[in-house]
């Protein structure tokens, strides 16, 4: 990374080996193999987050530095010495890297993303903290400190608000996308001078302005005043797909350092099956989560919305229902005056003797009219 075509490559050598080096370099040695995304790995980070998920991140620096809240993940630096670098524990084989940051203010302090492979393969974003107004974005091959790529793009206010930084990797071309917009390409050269072997992807930020190199100081834009800490970097979310799919693992079939060389060992990937562990909750959470605030509104005035219709629906349905009732009622309140009317006027014919009529009565009658028969 740390390097300009303004600064000499001895003092660059320090401060850009301590950020490029290696655990085993393939190409002078046998590695063990890079286990594979072979997959889209797609994180947003929020109050509800509680840590960069260690089944996929390994935080090398500045753990307890780290926080999340409505910001994303908040990675402060308050005093010289303090650090933070979040590495996957997956590897990439082409692909596209999408997250979205807020950088870091502060002269001197350095915000990154980077591809970077186990031979030194690199490809990055870089936002120093003075430079308001561009952004660096750089590739290398081997960690080749020789070579001059660095290109500033015009950006206002990288560390005033969020921006999407992307690189879509290919074994044809690298593109460095802003907000959207491709702002740079890079066709394929040679092992050595284009990356192309699989690669971690980190981030972080750093203070270049407290490096004991003058060229790296010089590069990142000067001394840095802590007095005026904390400086922090945002970020909100990050999406990874890797290149190469139904991969599990990927190694160094030589030395050469070609694209061709590397050996895909097929299969569902570590990652793939974590990622595919996660329960329908905790995906509904991370697709709500990872929602802009537009995006949310939007569906929350649609459930508003239709639980309105609903209320009034029922609202409608009780007031009906009631009106309905209240006509049965009537109708039954009615009726039963009505009953009860003629009940009252039988009893009091009754009590008047209308129908006090005795047998012997009856009986007195039938034969009177028998009489007269013929």
């Amino acid at each position: 990374m740390f390097r300009s075509t303004l600064l000499p490559l001895a003092l660059l050598a320090v401060g850009a080996w301590a950020q490029t080096s290696t655990d085993c370099n393939p190409l002078n040695s046998t590695c063990p193999s890079d286990p594979a995304l072979g997959t889209t790995f797609d994180s947003p980070f929020n109050k509800s987050t509680t840590e960069f998920n260690p089944t996929f991140w390994n935080i090398t620096a500045g753990t307890d530095l780290i926080t999340f809240g409505d910001d994303g993940a908040s990675m402060p630096l308050t005093k010289k010495g303090d650090t933070v670098t979040v590495k996957s524990n997956f590897y990439i084989f082409w692909g596209t890297v999408e997250i979205i940051m807020k950088a870091a203010a502060g002269t001197g302090i350095i915000s990154t993303v980077i591809l970077l492979s186990d031979d030194l393969d690199e490809i990055d974003w870089e936002i120093m903290g003075g430079n308001s107004s561009t952004v660096e974005n750089n590739y290398y091959g081997w960690g080749n400190t020789s070579q001059f790529n660095s290109e500033y793009p015009a950006l206002d206010g990288a560390q005033s608000d969020y921006h999407n930084y992307t690189i879509n990797w290919t074994k044809d071309k690298i593109q460095w996308i802003l907000n959207n917009n491709t702002v740079r390409e890079a066709s394929y050269d040679s092992p050595g001078n284009y990356p192309q072997t699989p690669a971690r992807v980190q981030f972080g930020v750093w203070c270049g302005g407290c490096s004991e190199s003058e060229g790296t100081r010089q590069w990142a834009g000067g001394d840095t005043n802590f007095d005026q800490a904390p400086f922090t970097m945002y970020v909100k979310s990050i999406r990874i797909t890797d290149g190469t799919t139904n991969s599990s693992s990927y190694s160094y079939g030589d030395n050469t350092g070609s694209y061709e060389s590397i050996k895909v060992e097929e299969g569902e990937s570590e990652a793939y099956k974590a990622i595919n562990k996660l329960s329908t909750t905790q995906k509904v959470e991370q697709k709500w989560s990872g929602l802009s605030t537009g995006a949310k509104i939007g569906i929350a005035v649609g459930v508003l919305g239709g639980f309105a219709i609903a209320l009034i629906a029922f609202a409608f349905y009780f007031v009906n229902q009631r009106k309905k009732g209240r006509a049965e009622a009537a109708a039954h309140e009615k009726e039963w005056e009505a009953q009860n009317n003629e009940l009252m006027e039988y009893r009091s014919m009754m009590a008047k003797g209308n129908f006090a009529v005795s047998r012997q009565s009856v009986m007195m009658d039938v034969k009177a009219m028998e009489g007269h028969r013929f």
